[in-house]
């Protein structure tokens, strides 16, 4: 285990390690540690952009009535901008037009791309693309973030559900989780806001502080409400998810975690320590409680793919049901479809294919199978990794 030290001499390590140490028996080195980097990663629907964008010359019309960006629709104000030509506006990640939600275009801004603006004001449009460095301001707010874990959700009737916690429609004997357990931030802290209004933190790869604890916020089930500016975000931590009830948002962040007294027996819980409570997808009834370890212990994070099995069809199910748009066509290997860095881990593809191209260790609860994860441990760890780096050469300031 590589345990670095920051400019401080302090004695960091990520919360994957940290739990390895544990399992090795080695629980008593962690008074030898300073701070632990925690992370979660999964679908975060209380997300919202706050943008001020420039669209015309100052004089060219009054005020914005209406706006969209790449045809999702947005929220003008509260601030009028008379006869300035620009505007300020909020958009939600959870808008979509067709299949493109809020979350693609979140990672469409950060990945430096041109989009368009449609502005409508008193019977007039007018157009502008632009791309985020055009907009002076862009800053994402999450009103709910980084839930302390969350539900497993199954469907016990005979008909498949539509649903936001699944790409298809819930099919009977099935299930979805979210959460990413051991390694979130909120499972391994005291949560107490005066302690965490201000904290520093990373917001898809920015820097962010917490604003106090987010909407729905319960002792049971914390969370907390971010901000960070999306100009110095990393478009692979965050992204879009299809759902079969809508396009929901996605987000990854890190926090360091002191050990001292307040935290240290929450950083030493385990996968098999926490709940995963178990719920009917209709009237959310309780069907039973798990465990984490039930759903991360030995899973694979991100499918195996066997190429060669690719019919190369006209229509490829996998590509059209992958809820982050990460299966492409492969010019250079015959049109055959490959996922991207934009794979989310979730699994949909392993029943997509009927040729058996993808195949993934994706675990059961309760003895029901998992054919859907809404959270991704694979960018947190990572986004883990990367806190711990930044702190350990003083880019991030504790």
């Amino acid at each position: 285990m590589d345990i670095g030290k920051d400019n401080n001499d302090k004695v960091v390590i990520t919360a994957n390690e940290l739990k390895k140490m544990i399992r090795n028996n080695e629980e008593d080195k962690i008074d030898e540690i300073d701070i632990v980097t925690t992370a979660t990663c999964g679908i975060m629907s209380g997300t919202m952009a706050v943008f001020h964008i420039p669209v015309a010359d100052s004089g060219t019309f009054r005020k914005a009535e209406k706006i969209y960006l790449n045809g999702i629709e947005g929220y003008v104000g509260p601030c009028p901008n008379e006869y300035l030509g620009s505007v300020d506006a909020v958009v939600y990640g959870t808008n979509y037009t067709g299949e493109y939600g809020g979350g693609f275009l979140f990672k469409d801004l950060v990945s430096g791309k041109d989009i368009e603006i449609v502005v409508e004001s008193e019977g007039k449009t007018y157009k502008k693309t632009l791309s985020l460095d055009d907009m002076p301001t862009a800053k994402m707010i999450g009103t709910r973030m980084a839930f302390k874990n969350y539900v497993a959700i199954t469907n016990l009737s005979d008909e498949s559900i539509k649903t936001i916690f699944h790409r298809r429609r819930l099919k009977k004997g099935e299930a979805s989780f979210s959460g990413c357990g051991e390694i979130n931030p909120l499972q391994n802290m005291k949560c107490d806001e005066k302690e965490l209004f201000g904290k520093k933190v990373l917001l898809n790869g920015a820097e962010g502080i917490i604003l106090g604890y987010g909407t729905r916020h319960s002792q049971n089930k914390p969370n907390i409400m971010i901000s960070a500016d999306m100009h110095n975000m990393d478009a692979y931590y965050l992204g879009g998810f299809i759902t079969s009830a809508g396009v929901e948002v996605f987000n990854t962040i890190a926090i360091p975690v002191e050990v001292n007294e307040k935290n240290k027996e929450y950083l030493k819980t385990l996968d098999e320590d926490i709940e995963l409570p178990l719920t009917n997808i209709i009237g959310r009834a309780p069907v039973g409680t798990g465990r984490y370890s039930e759903v991360w212990k030995d899973a694979e994070l991100r499918p195996n793919v066997n190429i060669y099995r690719c019919r190369n069809c006209d229509t490829c199910i996998a590509e059209q049901l992958c809820p982050t748009k990460a299966i492409k066509r492969i010019p250079h290997l015959g049109g055959r479809r490959l996922p991207n860095e934009n794979c989310f881990g979730c699994g949909v593809c392993v029943e997509a294919c009927p040729y058996g191209i993808y195949q993934m260790k994706r675990n059961s609860i309760l003895n029901i199978p998992l054919t859907c994860r809404q959270s991704d441990r694979e960018r947190a760890l990572k986004l883990a990794k990367d806190l711990k780096r930044r702190i350990e050469k003083g880019e991030f300031k504790l």
